[in-house]
């Protein structure tokens, strides 16, 4: 039992000190926005060497934007000889919004492991998923390529990456914009936010996320 008890009017003054505090953390997150929407875009050579294999057969890495502007593209650590999906990367995308949402502002998101199609369908179909979720093996080769011919592919992750990368295309071409991984994939996990607000908080034991379960496993 919390031993921090106060009256109405001490809740009152406390409360109006973080407000102050939360006000200046919404500023501050502002401002990084936009400094993530300044960054250098970098342009990849010949996009469409990098394949995924998705329900409606290959597509290219320009196709899978499907006639938007925006991409954002999750890795998840999922491989063929994993027997289940990484825990902290399901949690993950529990949290994806209502794609329509993202749409309405010409971006695209998809999620991308390099498992076989039938084993992301496989698992997706478990966890009650709706967003698509391609095989990103003939990408990795690609990039495997790439990186043994000396070019520098910023948004390369290799096995064992999870996060997320950001595209923007123009006309044909196609730029890298924005990755994030560990932690920064916070601003995304909403329940995360939700606990932040109760007295009890995160309740995390270990390794965080570890301790939550898959939906179906519940």
């Amino acid at each position: 039992m919390s031993q921090n008890i106060g009256t109405p009017e001490e809740w009152q003054r406390a409360r109006s000190q973080l407000l102050t505090q939360e006000k200046a953390a919404t500023h501050l997150l502002q401002s990084i926005a936009e400094s993530r929407r300044n960054l250098p875009k970098v342009r990849i050579p010949h996009p469409e060497r990098f394949t995924f294999d998705t329900p409606s057969g290959r597509k290219t890495l320009p196709e899978i934007f499907s006639g938007r502007k925006q991409l954002i593209m999750y890795h998840f650590m999922l491989n063929a000889h994993d027997k289940t999906g990484c825990i902290g990367c399901t949690f993950c995308m529990d949290h994806i919004p209502d794609l329509r949402h993202l749409w309405s502002r010409e971006t695209s998101f998809v999620a991308v492991a390099t498992a076989p199609l039938e084993k992301i369908n496989d698992y997706k179909e478990r966890n009650g998923w709706g967003f698509p979720f391609y095989s990103s093996a003939e990408t990795q080769r690609a990039w495997e390529q790439a990186e043994t011919q000396g070019e520098v592919v910023t948004w390369k992750p290799g096995n064992g990456y999870f996060g997320l990368c950001v595209f923007l295309k123009e006309g044909d071409e196609v730029f890298h914009t924005y990755s994030t991984t560990d932690r920064g994939m916070e601003g995304i996990l909403t329940t995360y936010q939700l606990l932040d607000m109760t007295p009890l908080g995160r309740q995390e034991v270990g390794n965080g996320m570890g301790n939550f379960k898959r939906v179906y496993e519940y």
